[in-house]
């Protein structure tokens, strides 16, 4: 759906088709970084020269159909002072009447268009923060009683949550990592703590359940040497 945001202020499409000259704010979202078939055909090279020349294009396209509103550049520089694809704008803020925008919704490069201000209509006030599934990643060191050289063993040790932010899994968690360094004794009789040494990350799945055909838990980015047989090749037809 090419118009969002209207839940914040209680409205369905058609009670906002009626809004008429009511003054709304909102952002423009472009599809500036769409690949399309006509992206998809060209050298590398030369792609992003053709990605600046498209959102320009779509950016003047959009003032010359609404020459009496203002697109103002939100991520991105104005078209002015683009040279690079990381200039490129992605989002436009304007303030401009309720019929006006849902003409704008459907202009060619624009992906959604988000009301965010709505003259007359306080916005609902934010719900609680809904908990969903965080995956702490803990270094835990094995300790051992007396040992003072050779090899200590770790645990690479993964955690699910469930919890409102970053800070509160890590938060929920404090209290179970005393409990983990309970000590036991091992078969030797020597007495065993396994002890939490430092969070190494923690990731949020963005799931409130979890899917048993499968869910992902837990990615972290990596590099590594090109090889030959990880070259690819997209089918760019």
């Amino acid at each position: 759906m090419p118009l969002t945001g209207l839940d914040n202020f209680n409205l369905t499409m058609s009670e906002f088709r009626r809004l008429g000259k009511t003054t709304v704010k909102a952002y423009v979202n472009l599809r500036t970084y769409d690949l399309t078939p006509a992206v998809r055909r060209l050298l590398p090279s030369r792609r992003h020269a053709y990605l600046i020349v498209r959102v320009r294009k779509w950016v003047a396209a959009l003032r010359r159909s609404f020459p009496e509103l203002s697109f103002q550049t939100v991520v991105g520089k104005p078209l002015g002072e683009i040279r690079h694809k990381s200039d490129m704008p992605s989002s436009l803020l304007v303030s401009a009447p309720a019929r006006r925008i849902g003409s704008i919704a459907q202009f060619g490069g624009v992906s959604t268009v988000h009301v965010v201000g709505v003259v007359g209509f306080r916005a609902l006030s934010r719900p609680t923060p809904k908990e969903s599934w965080f995956c702490v990643r803990a270094l835990v060191a094995i300790c051992i009683e007396g040992q003072r050289s050779g090899m200590q063993s770790t645990e690479d040790r993964f955690v699910l949550v469930l919890a409102c932010s970053f800070d509160d899994a890590k938060k929920r968690l404090s209290k179970t990592w005393p409990q983990y360094a309970t000590p036991y004794m091992n078969s030797t009789g020597r007495l065993v703590s396994w002890r939490l040494e430092e969070i190494v990350d923690i990731y949020d799945l963005s799931e409130t359940n979890i899917d048993p055909a499968g869910t992902e838990v837990y990615s972290k980015l990596g590099r590594r040497k090109m090889r030959p047989k990880f070259v690819w090749r997209p089918n760019l037809r």
